[in-house]
């Protein structure tokens, strides 16, 4: 009996770049070693060819390294930033507003392939207004000199 290959998992990575996207799920889990707690938030683009598309972040919130703890903090601090919040007190008032996340690819290791990481995150541009017009030395309706 032949072996099937393992799905190709390059093609659902989204390319390197900046994408607009909302929190639609999210859950505070124990880590794996379950002496911490990782919040895992699951993004969805939301504009461009890749709408729709989701990317999972896992931040160590409470984690035995300090190193990663301050990471994970710090990340969920610019993310509240970028979607407008000074903080939360539960992950759910972080689904639905729209802020700008900055995908890379990592590497795989450890036998698993090549996967999507969110790097940062930024607010959504405001619309730009439209330009002002400026004052005519003459108005349309003044008689020519």
């Amino acid at each position: 009996m032949a072996t099937l290959a393992p799905a190709d998992t390059a093609s659902a990575l989204i390319p390197k770049g900046d994408y607009q996207a909302k929190v639609v799920e999210s859950a505070v889990l124990p880590t794996a070693s379950g002496n911490g707690e990782m919040l895992k938030l699951v993004f969805e683009v939301t504009a461009g060819d890749f709408r729709r598309r989701r990317i999972v972040e896992r931040l160590n919130i409470v984690n035995a390294h300090a190193t990663a703890q301050r990471i994970a903090q710090e990340k969920l601090g610019r993310l509240c930033a970028a979607a407008g919040l000074a903080g939360i007190a539960d992950s759910d008032e972080l689904h639905g507003i729209p802020v700008v996340i900055r995908v890379d690819i990592q590497p795989g290791s450890d036998g698993y392939g090549d996967r999507n990481a969110i790097k940062d995150y930024r607010p959504v541009a405001p619309p730009t207004p439209p330009p002002r017009r400026t004052a005519c030395a003459r108005r349309p309706w003044d008689p020519a000199s």
